[in-house]
């Protein structure tokens, strides 16, 4: 007689919140490109906040009682608000998922952070100013950890996503001053260019990329495009 319990072997696999979130989004996503339901001069809050509607009517929101929201501010719970910690100070990140599901009397979240992106000037977009904010504000604020427990998104709303992706490597190889007179130090910290995986069924624009962190430990950043033009 069996002990009523699956075996290993065919135990089915529960997804982790980062699987399920990214199928919310790219759910979200076609939805949204399928309805034509956005327009090319959005800026990223105004796409954001489409999509979050949008995941929101997801049955994987009920399957696994996600609180999806948008503009979150990453805090510490164990600091005062002061300093660094203080509620003015804080990051906002994009998208924000919640969930108690996936792991037993413990709340676990995942992020992700979205920036605009184009491969030419584009309506009064400056395309290298873009690609530039998503290495300088998107990359780094996760290599140093102000962003955490989640994934870059790309809104490419001009041009090819293979051809930006390549000004992406070749930008994260080069050092720049910023206009602020800020010193980016790039290239020390790129361990590896964007590498396409398959890492989502059904969907090719998943990237992975490798930076050394301040601590000089190695990390591994997720990104995911979305192709709107």
């Amino acid at each position: 007689m069996g002990s009523g319990q699956l075996s290993p072997k065919i135990k089915k696999k529960f997804p982790t919140i980062e699987e399920i979130s990214f199928k919310v989004l790219i759910e979200a996503y076609h939805k949204i490109i399928e309805l034509n339901q956005y327009d090319l001069d959005w800026e990223e809050e105004q796409i954001n906040q489409e999509l979050v509607v949008f995941m929101k009517k997801s049955e994987l929101r009920v399957d696994y009682h996600l609180t999806i929201g948008v503009e979150r501010k990453l805090f510490n719970e164990k600091k005062p608000p002061i300093a660094d910690n203080n509620p003015k100070k804080l990051p906002r990140i994009d998208i924000n998922i919640v969930s108690w599901s996936f792991q037993k009397d413990k709340e676990l979240e995942y992020f992700f952070e979205a920036k605009n992106l184009y491969e030419n000037n584009y309506n009064k977009r400056v395309a290298s100013q873009h690609i530039n904010r998503y290495i300088d504000t998107g990359i780094e604020n996760f290599r140093i950890s102000r962003y955490y427990n989640g994934s870059l998104v790309g809104y490419i709303l001009d041009g090819d996503r293979t051809k930006i992706v390549d000004k992406l490597n070749e930008q994260l190889t080069k050092d720049r001053i910023t206009k602020d007179g800020k010193y980016k130090n790039r290239a020390i910290n790129h361990l590896s260019s964007f590498e396409q995986k398959n890492h989502i069924k059904n969907f090719d624009c998943y990237y992975e990329s490798k930076h050394l962190t301040p601590l000089e430990e190695e990390m591994l950043i997720k990104h995911i495009f979305l192709d709107f033009c």
